[in-house]
């Protein structure tokens, strides 16, 4: 069973991002949950291994009225080699973030 650690700034997240401090990081094995205080977007980083290779995404959802919480197409690629590069990629979604970006009109990815 997977260990889930919650963890808040200034602790350091596992990819050392600049959260700021009123977000909240969530490490679930190789997976990496960054939310925003508001709990309206979840940026979610994760690390897996395909063909003795490993690789990254970088997912972004937005949660509705209802709760629900909806995978948007953020145009970044669907995986990335350098976990570098997918840090630096979630790193300007939660600077986007900060700045007022909410996402709602990104196109939603169908997700069944």
């Amino acid at each position: 069973m997977a260990t889930t650690t919650t963890l808040t700034k200034p602790d350091p997240d596992p990819y050392d991002l600049g959260v700021p401090s009123n977000w909240t990081v969530s490490v679930d094995g190789g997976c990496v949950i960054y939310e925003n205080a508001a709990s309206t977007v979840r940026i979610r980083l994760t690390e897996f291994a395909r063909h003795l290779r490993v690789y990254w995404w970088v997912d972004l959802y937005t949660r509705d009225c209802g709760g629900e919480w909806t995978k948007r197409e953020a145009g970044l690629g669907d995986s990335f080699r350098d976990p570098e590069e997918a840090a630096r990629v979630a790193d300007v979604l939660i600077e986007s973030v900060e700045a007022g970006d909410d996402f709602s009109q990104l196109p939603v990815i169908d997700t069944e």
